[in-house]
């Protein structure tokens, strides 16, 4: 049972505000461990000025990028690959797409690919406080979706455009959210799909308090550690967000997962239930 529009009709707006400076930011959000919407912080960035489908085909590189099929957090991992600019021209035509499972280009290392667009963007309201940030791009069609999860360290995502929906819920909903082992390097995952729900397996679901918001090109999203997130794009969207490790997170949360990392990749933990490797014909495969 689909129950995405009961949940936004009780959930709370998150909290917006028209601007924020970083002593602000640090103080009333990051150390609060509080989500924030700052309306148009990217609105000047070039980045959203300039980037569009039709600004990355004019890119020279179209090397082979790896996409996901449908919502892989609660359901099968399922990828393919395509060349990049072949993928964007899908886009173009996404509107004639009716593809239940739609394609997705999420976490691209845009600027390990195109290192002169790292000046896009302007994350130092939250990377002044950071010692290590990883940035990605996020690149689909209408209709994509990240499942419930948390992420391991704090999170900023610029929306650039079309529109993205995003649901959140306080970390103190652990037991209602039903957490499931599939392994994801930074992130951890409900075993609920909100838009295939079985009340009977996860009766206390109903329990859990959202807050929602509609990301509109320009706006920027505060997503703190710990907090649960729904996203799903509402337009061809692209995105772009910022992972950062605070100097505390270095010494613990940067060091487990390198650990994790490495169990992982020789098939020491979690070796087939995760979203960085499927089974074909019985062999383990990458996304990569």
């Amino acid at each position: 049972m689909d129950i995405l529009s009961d949940i936004l009709g009780k959930s709370e707006q998150t909290q917006s505000v028209p601007h924020l400076d970083s002593t602000t930011f640090k103080k009333d959000y990051l150390k609060a461990n509080r989500p924030v919407v700052i309306k148009g912080m990217a609105e000047n960035w070039p980045a959203k000025k300039k980037w569009s489908i039709d600004f990355f085909l004019d890119l020279e590189s179209n090397k082979p990028v790896p996409l996901e099929v449908g919502n892989i957090f609660q359901n099968e991992s399922k990828f393919l690959k395509k060349d990049f600019k072949q993928y964007l021209n899908t886009l173009k035509k996404e509107e004639l797409n009716q593809d239940k499972d739609k394609t997705y280009l999420s976490m691209f290392n845009i600027f390990d690919q195109f290192p002169d667009l790292k000046t896009d963007t302007d994350f130092s309201i939250f990377s002044k406080f950071t010692k290590l940030n990883n940035t990605y791009a996020w690149i689909g069609p209408s209709g994509t979706i990240s499942g419930l999860h948390w992420d391991s360290v704090n999170n900023m995502l610029a929306q650039l455009k079309g529109r993205k929906l995003v649901l959140l819920a306080s970390p103190k909903f652990q037991k209602e959210m039903y957490i499931s082992k599939k392994f994801d390097l930074g992130s951890t995952f409900s075993q609920v799909d909100i838009n295939n729900l079985d009340e009977n397996l996860f009766p206390k679901f109903k329990d859990v308090k959202f807050y929602q918001y509609t990301l509109e090109p320009g706006d920027v999203l505060f997503i703190p550690v710990g907090w649960w997130h729904y996203v799903k794009s509402l337009d061809v969207s692209i995105s772009v967000n910022n992972f950062g490790y605070l100097p505390i997170d270095m010494l613990t949360t940067n060091i487990k997962e390198l650990i994790l990392e490495r169990l992982h990749v020789r098939g020491l933990y979690r070796k087939n239930y995760c979203t960085c490797h499927s089974i074909v014909d019985g062999k383990r495969v990458s996304k990569y």
